[in-house]
């Protein structure tokens, strides 16, 4: 399915109804399907340009896979049509509100830090709302100490995976999710745990959802074996598209590559600002 999404995203990316087209699709795959899929839209396609159309709309995709996957869980949820200062998910129940956001990387993207997952802007996004959600793949998630969990305690914006998204998506029977949203409220009153520790967190993440849905965390840990062999997966579909790029390369004559030379270093658009900010300055 990942490749029937891959052209879907192509083939609606410059269409001004492109959000809506997609929702519509993803209201029409069975729950089985969406579960299949969900460690999919975490992974961005190599071969969609940075900051394209496609980029942008696949993060969307990501954003209406959790959107969907609330749902099922007993969360009534919609994706926020407007961008910018609001989060992209909102969420309701009887009992709470919730806002979240979906978080999809690379595999070749080596380099993130904490701004990259947002963590203090959920807060601010979240506003009356009760909760916070944040939901990324294991693997792009700081692996060792980072301030985003100790953001995510003091906070109580609760980080997940798409691991615990399926396990969840399999076993939750629409039970409530409390115990798993006010994890950095519980954290914080831990005064043995070390708030940037990556291992504590996750820990605490695991035997909470475990014990949520009555299932042993051990099965958590199959879950995520099936993550690590998903992306090894996906990883393979980047290297074949990076090794065909470079085949391409290859055949260039001389002065086509001087010209996709000059087109990647942006240079004539680095001319075209300097002209511009000269012409504005009226120098």
């Amino acid at each position: 399915m990942r490749k029937e999404l891959i052209e879907l995203v192509f083939k609606v990316a410059k269409e001004k109804n492109a959000f809506e087209q997609l929702e519509n699709y993803v209201a029409t795959i069975s729950k089985k399907k969406l579960i299949e899929n969900i460690i999919d839209v975490g992974i961005l396609p190599e071969m969609f340009d940075h900051d394209s159309s496609e980029e942008k709309i696949w993060a969307k995709l990501s954003d209406i896979f959790l959107a969907q996957s609330l749902n099922y869980l007993g969360v009534k949820s919609e994706v926020l049509g407007a961008r910018g200062n609001s989060a992209d998910v909102l969420g309701r129940t009887k009992e709470y509100t919730l806002v979240a956001d979906a978080k999809t990387f690379r595999l070749s993207r080596t380099a993130k830090n904490q701004k990259d997952f947002k963590v203090n802007a959920l807060d601010t996004w979240r506003q009356t709302n009760n909760y916070a959600l944040l939901v990324a793949p294991l693997a792009q998630y700081p692996s060792r100490k980072s301030q985003i969990y100790s953001q995510a305690v003091s906070k109580n914006v609760t980080l997940l995976s798409y691991t615990h998204l399926h396990f969840l998506l399999d076993f939750s029977n629409q039970k409530s999710l409390k115990s798993v949203l006010e994890t950095g409220k519980r954290l914080s009153e831990n005064s043995d745990l070390k708030l940037q520790d990556a291992i504590q967190y996750w820990e605490f993440i695991d035997r909470t959802i475990a014990n949520s849905v009555n299932q042993p965390i051990e099965k958590i840990k199959q879950y995520r074996n099936l993550e690590i062999q998903k992306t090894k997966q996906i990883g393979l579909e980047g290297i074949n598209y990076w090794n065909e790029k470079i085949k391409s390369f290859q055949n260039l004559s001389k002065e086509d590559a001087i010209k996709l030379l000059i087109k990647s270093e942006k240079i004539e658009n680095k001319i075209k600002t300097i002209q511009k900010t000269i012409n504005i300055e009226g120098i």
